[in-house]
């Protein structure tokens, strides 16, 4: 039997996945709803596509051959009620979880995927993008550094594994060079021309705070001697 049999067979979890499309699009108005079901039901869909996926055979460089991942996309936007994008994220990140986490096989169930989710502190798309992509083993600064500055690409070698490749992507800094028609130094030099006033700013209020602070301190002392002495 092939890989695509064996996928579009479990039907019901591309069924489930499209049931919570519907409930977490029916959630777009409540925020509070956003933040907190419709995480949860992302993730119960995650689960549901990973699990589905597990007993697939992946290619060398660990993703789904070009039928599957066809038929698989299909699948999701027709009964899973994804949109082209969401449907190539959803799969990009099922197959990137089934690496990193290493998931495969025929015995995978949707609440075994939420185990491996639990144990590794996965409680959100987010979480697990990060984790898919190696971020959630970078510190803030290299967060922060990449949003700015960019990063260097990664590609798969052999094995499927993830490694640094050969080109650099641009971040913010990029952007705004472009939009301004702007050498990238200059945008340097303007960010911290920027950054310098900013702090110096900051130091200034932080200070003026402080002596408001003292000051509030010292009149509330002295009225309460005032008092003691009436």
């Amino acid at each position: 039997m092939s890989n695509k049999n064996i996928f579009v067979a479990n039907s019901a979890r591309i069924e489930q996945i499209g049931l919570n499309q519907n409930r977490i699009d029916d959630l777009k108005d409540d925020a509070k709803g956003i933040t907190a079901e419709s995480q949860g039901l992302k993730l119960d869909s995650y689960c549901h596509l990973i699990a589905g996926i597990a007993p697939a055979k992946l290619t060398s460089k660990s993703n789904l051959n070009t039928k599957d991942r066809v038929t698989l996309k299909g699948d999701l936007t027709d009964k899973g009620n994804q949109t082209d994008s969401m449907a190539d994220k959803m799969i990009k990140n099922a197959v990137g979880a089934r690496r990193v986490f290493q998931i495969g096989g025929d015995n995978w169930t949707p609440a075994a995927v939420k185990e491996v989710f639990d144990a590794n502190k996965i409680t959100s798309e987010a979480k697990l993008i990060k984790a898919v992509s190696g971020d959630d083993k970078k510190s803030p600064i290299d967060l922060l550094a990449a949003k700015i500055v960019g990063r260097r690409s990664t590609k798969k070698n052999e094995k499927g594994e993830r490694v640094a490749g050969n080109k650099w992507i641009g971040g913010m800094l990029d952007k705004y060079a472009e939009a301004t028609g702007t050498d990238l130094d200059e945008v340097l030099a303007e960010l911290y021309a920027k950054i310098d006033d900013d702090l110096r700013e900051r130091k200034d209020m932080e200070a003026s705070a402080q002596e408001a602070g003292d000051q509030t301190a010292q009149d509330n002392a002295d009225v309460n001697e005032m008092q003691k002495n009436i």
